[in-house]
């Protein structure tokens, strides 16, 4: 898509001075806020871009590769960052349940639209996985906090590990979809997709869009619910949590 007028570019420019302008005037707080976040996502647009750039540019198998490890590094550390979890040995089920989630549903999409939609489908498929596996995390942990004398009086009934376990995990699982569930669930009117409206403006057809949008989606639920199989199941071996 390329820029038809740069007088509506100035103009936008104009504007969102002027907005700035109003909002100092108003609230210095808030101003700051407004600027850090501008910055924030000019800086990871530049990072993220830049690699994208690289892919589309060289389309090499090493490069494609080097990017996704660097977004799937970049995933995991946000995801631990949010958490916040005090429990040992954490970075392999997170990882784990990054990747893993990503790799499959991901690997499914490219074998649907060809591997040069591997920038957008990653894209996609890690910002509802950081979402639903911090969520995940933060409910199961409070789960088994909570949880910890029932899990005592169960064992001492004869109850196997899985069996104390089981309320936990189905709040995990819940709590990994209820986001995305909740986003599904708007009208498209009060939010339109993102991506819809990005394939719209890059000159895809209407339902060509609403296609891949549903496929995408589709993806996305099943890479929570893998991703949250994987965390618990890496979680149980190799973390202290709940132990």
């Amino acid at each position: 898509m390329e820029i038809q007028s740069m007088i509506g570019v100035v103009l936008l420019l104009l504007l969102l001075t002027g907005a700035v302008a109003v909002l100092a005037w108003t609230d210095h707080k808030s101003l700051w806020r407004v600027l850090k976040a501008f910055a924030s996502l000019t800086l990871q647009l530049m990072v993220v871009g830049g690699g994208a750039w690289m892919v589309y540019r060289y389309h090499s198998l090493w490069i494609s590769g080097l990017w996704l490890v660097a977004m799937l590094t970049l995933a995991t550390g946000w995801c631990m960052m949010e958490g916040r979890l005090k429990h040992r040995n954490m970075l392999i089920p997170v990882a784990g349940a990054v990747t893993g989630g990503c790799l499959l549903a991901g690997g499914l999409l490219m074998w649907c639209f060809g591997s040069r939609m591997m920038v957008p489908v990653v894209g996609v498929l890690l910002y509802y996985l950081i979402t639903a596996v911090v969520q995940m995390m933060q409910t199961y942990a409070s789960s088994l906090r909570h949880t910890t004398a029932h899990r005592a009086y169960l064992t001492a009934n004869g109850a196997t590990r899985l069996e104390t376990l089981m309320p936990s995990v189905k709040r995990a699982l819940r709590a990994s979809v209820m986001a995305q569930i909740k986003q599904m669930a708007q009208p498209l009117v009060v939010a339109m997709p993102t991506l819809f409206c990005g394939m719209l403006l890059g000159g895809a057809q209407p339902l060509g869009a609403v296609a891949v949008t549903l496929l995408l989606m589709a993806a996305a639920f099943v890479a929570s619910v893998v991703a949250t199989l994987l965390f618990l199941t890496l979680a149980e071996r190799f973390s202290s949590l709940g132990k």
